[in-house]
């Protein structure tokens, strides 16, 4: 049996804003505690076996310091980074324009439409129907995550069935990002990713933790993945 952890980073430096692919540094303070409260539960009764990461520093000092603590194999997943949110990713909020006709200005003799709020909401409303400029969309980004989590479940299958104390659950901290979260449990719940409601109303809180349970039936090869709990709180301040 594989147990998997999935843990929001922290909050991030920076204004608040869209903060897909930007590679923003942590909240060091939050970051600091969410690790200690990770090395006293390892030290306490050894929860994990190895982590995964997303390459985004947010996410990778985390996972790095945890791993040298702890002495544990950490592996990067290049695909289990954010959301690429193009042109809007990494602005802050408050430096956007209200609106497309305020956003107007005049360069070199020609109008260049700079980034406004209407565009952004368009999208919010419809992420699945609206690329954003220079942004992935939607279905590429559940694809790309998607297959990441598949590569992660195949390749921790054949480590679990490698070691001697099968009846022994192995288990794997995944340090990730609150849009990939969703995607994940979207895709394990049978949901509609495309709706915005998906990606509004389920909150995946920073330093919250998600778990989904993986095991084989006897009566079939085929791999049955079950979440067991949604964004728990894991420092209830955070």
């Amino acid at each position: 049996m594989l147990e998997i952890d999935l843990i929001r980073h922290v909050k991030v430096k920076g204004k608040p804003a869209l903060y897909g692919c930007t590679d923003v540094t942590p909240n060091m303070v939050e970051n600091a505690r969410l690790l200690e409260r990770l090395v006293s539960q390892q030290q306490t009764n050894k929860a994990y076996h190895s982590i995964v990461c997303s390459p985004l520093k947010r996410c990778q000092l985390l996972a790095k310091e945890f791993s040298a603590r702890c002495n544990l194999p950490l592996e990067i997943s290049l695909d289990l980074h954010e959301m690429n949110f193009g042109c809007f990713d990494g602005v802050a909020f408050d430096d956007l324009y209200f609106n497309e006709t305020s956003a107007k200005t005049e360069q070199y003799g020609e109008i260049e439409t700079e980034l406004c709020w209407s565009q952004l909401e368009a999208f919010l409303q419809t992420p699945a129907d609206i690329v954003l400029p220079d942004a992935e969309a939607l279905s590429d980004f559940y694809h790309r995550v998607k297959n990441a989590w598949h590569r992660l479940i195949e390749q921790q299958v054949i480590v679990l069935s490698q070691q001697r104390e099968l009846h022994t659950p192995r288990r794997i901290l995944v340090v990730v990002h609150g849009g990939v979260i969703r995607m994940i449990l979207a895709h394990i719940l049978q949901l509609d990713w495309q709706k915005s409601s998906w990606h509004q109303k389920l909150k995946i809180g920073h330093g919250s933790m998600s778990r989904i349970v993986i095991s084989q039936p006897y009566q079939d090869d085929q791999l049955n993945q079950q979440v067991t709990s949604i964004a728990m709180p894991f420092l209830e301040d955070l």
